[in-house]
């Protein structure tokens, strides 16, 4: 049977963006209604939680093409054996071995930014989440990249238009080995298997609301083209502070089931950790590919 949109509600979560929907079941097929109040959803609240899914990962990839082609995360070894569009994300280890990525998420950031078509939409699905004592720890939290574009000066927005910034995997890659300690510090020569920088503008455009989004973030912007190094990194430090403020943030705190989607040209996001073993997380993830920004 068909799930239908009528069987759905829409609340939103946030005071300017993010919202919960209840009473789909994606484990059964979904009407083009249904799926096109989802992704209208989507675009209006940027961040969207379906309760309730408890999801295969031949589901979430079902589902998940709806919105698009899914992409196949560059670290191999984090993607599901079974079906390479499923990325897994935990702070499990397994026969000696993580599963999947255990340092998810440490800056903020819009996934996949560091290719030339970023992430669309990412949707993540909670199978265990780490909880004591009542209190469920490991938040994700969002920034809105356009209400940060929308707060600029206007001296500010004009100094922005037409520039263009590096963002790259190999950047973040030492970065995070050296910060956290949960993969190898690799060698230039290691690091050529990785894509090379994505250069995309520092401003966007989003492609289904026409709004300017900020399109910079901590993790993998790592230059602005065509100015001096020193002026790169503080327009940057200071894009970044911006970004970061209370005004523009938005919390998701985790149930089992949970089915979080997000549009990563209008937020970046960003795990909190604030919990180790023996409380467990275990996440399946997957993109879709996008469109180049401009």
């Amino acid at each position: 049977m068909t799930v239908a949109a009528t069987n759905i509600q829409i609340s939103p979560t946030g005071r300017v963006y993010g919202a919960e929907i209840t009473g789909a079941d994606l484990t059964r097929p979904v009407s083009d209604e249904l799926f096109g109040r989802i992704e209208a959803t989507l675009n209006r609240y940027s961040v969207v939680v379906i309760r309730d899914q408890k999801l295969t990962g031949e589901q979430l990839a079902g589902f998940s093409r709806r919105f698009g082609t899914l992409q196949i995360n560059v670290r191999a070894e984090a993607n599901s054996g079974e079906a390479p569009e499923i990325y897994w994300i935990s702070n499990i280890t397994k026969y000696g071995k993580p599963v999947g990525s255990h340092d998810a998420g440490r800056y903020w950031h819009s996934d996949l930014c560091y290719l030339e078509k970023p992430s669309r939409a990412t949707l993540l699905n909670a199978i265990e989440v780490p909880e004591k004592d009542g209190r469920v720890y490991g938040d994700t939290c969002f920034i809105s990249a356009v209400d940060a574009y929308d707060a600029l000066s206007d001296e500010m927005k004009q100094r922005l238009a037409g520039l263009r910034a590096a963002n790259g995997y190999r950047f973040m890659w030492n970065k995070k080995a050296l910060e956290f300690g949960l993969r190898p510090v690799l060698s230039e020569k290691e690091l050529e298997k990785y894509p090379a920088d994505a250069i995309h503008p520092v401003v966007r455009t989003h492609p289904h609301t026409g709004r300017k989004c900020l399109y910079v973030c901590e993790g993998y912007t790592h230059r602005i083209l065509d100015l001096p190094e020193s002026e790169s990194d503080d327009l940057l430090q200071e894009l970044f502070t911006h970004m970061k403020q209370p005004a523009f943030a938005h919390n998701h705190n985790w149930r089992i089931g949970d089915l979080l989607i997000w549009d990563n040209c209008a937020v970046q996001h960003k795990a909190t950790n604030d919990f180790q073993l023996p409380l467990r997380r275990l996440m399946q993830r997957c993109t879709v590919e996008g469109s180049i920004p401009f």
